[in-house]
């Protein structure tokens, strides 16, 4: 009996303590400042070792910080709930769908848990159509979906050459980056390297969905329900990330090499089904497939991507860049 007095005794202490340390962080720290400087994932715990500030405090007060500073008259004890919602046009549609003013801490909760998996299921919901688009098409291409704990995120790199193209792809999904693209040298075969600038968004329950489409076991794959999803802008990105140009002989070459014979024969079919082309699988260096269109197919193509092919990339088609 002493020994459960003790313990809510304990429990008391500890609560007290928690928001009398919650109360220092929300008064004696800059907040705004303190948000500038923690702008990358992982910062919040070396900011609090190196200051000597408890973790959960200052995650919580963050938290407020931003909450409050979109909804000012919202109660503090729902910030930390609103704040599983990652970005703010996100707070703002999920605000214009639930009353979160009059819904009680618990009823939040409950909604804000259902949301992230309506999103998870159907990532049109918040992605805009351009946006869907350059994952489809890329995602086929050069980028790739990376899975962290329970969240994605969706990261891709070019070369120099295709600086303008990737920081094109930036602005796109600006709104779920925390940083900036940045250079990065990466080893090829062993001995050769090639710099190049990479992006990459916050991890989000809305690029599950793709995750979930695009990989088996950990390997890219491609499927007929992928390529059902393509339409003239997603296939301008995958051409503008695989697609390769000879001026020489007129064609469209797409450098498929990570995909297997079956994938190939999949890519093939839906081209001559859809689009009314018929592309050739190649095969090199005894272990890689591409497709190739002959002429008259690559000036079908290029036709139906022309207007959504960056100016940075006109190169890919055959025209010279703007």
């Amino acid at each position: 009996m002493e020994k459960s007095t003790q313990n809510r005794e304990e429990s008391r202490d500890y609560k007290a303590q928690s928001i009398q340390v919650l109360a220092d962080v929300r008064t004696k720290l800059d907040l705004d400042s303190v948000a500038e400087i923690l702008s990358q994932r992982g910062d919040i715990s070396k900011f609090s070792e190196k200051h000597s500030i408890n973790y959960s405090a200052l995650k919580r007060g963050l938290e407020e910080h931003k909450i409050l500073g979109i909804f000012p008259s919202l109660d503090k004890c729902k910030a930390p709930i609103l704040a599983r919602i990652r970005n703010n046009r996100e707070l703002q549609m999920f605000s214009k769908k639930y009353d979160i003013f009059n819904l009680k801490a618990r009823q939040l909760l409950k909604v804000v848990r259902f949301w992230r998996k309506e999103l998870e299921n159907d990532p049109k919901l918040l992605l805009t159509p351009l946006q869907h688009d350059l994952i489809i098409g890329s995602t086929i291409g050069d980028a790739f979906i990376r899975k962290r704990e329970r969240n994605s995120c969706f990261r891709v790199g070019h070369t120099k050459k295709q600086e303008k193209y990737l920081r094109f792809k930036y602005s796109i999904f600006k709104e779920f980056c925390i940083t900036e693209p940045s250079w990065n040298t990466r080893v090829i075969k062993k001995k050769n390297t090639v710099r190049t600038l990479e992006m990459a968004t916050a991890t989000h329950y809305v690029f599950n969905y793709y995750q979930k489409l695009f990989y088996r076991n950990g390997r890219k794959i491609i499927t007929q329900d992928i390529l059902n999803l393509l339409n003239p802008r997603s296939l301008a990105f995958w051409i503008c990330d695989d697609g390769s140009y000879s001026n020489n002989q007129g064609y469209i070459i797409l450098c498929t090499n990570s995909f297997s014979l079956e994938e190939h024969k999949i890519m093939k079919r839906y081209f001559n089904e859809v689009w009314n082309l018929n592309p050739t699988i190649g095969f090199r260096d005894r272990k890689y497939y591409y497709l190739r269109f002959k002429q008259e197919d690559s000036k079908k193509l290029v036709e139906i991507v022309k207007k959504f092919i960056p100016k940075s990339m006109k190169y890919k088609i055959g025209e010279e860049n703007e």
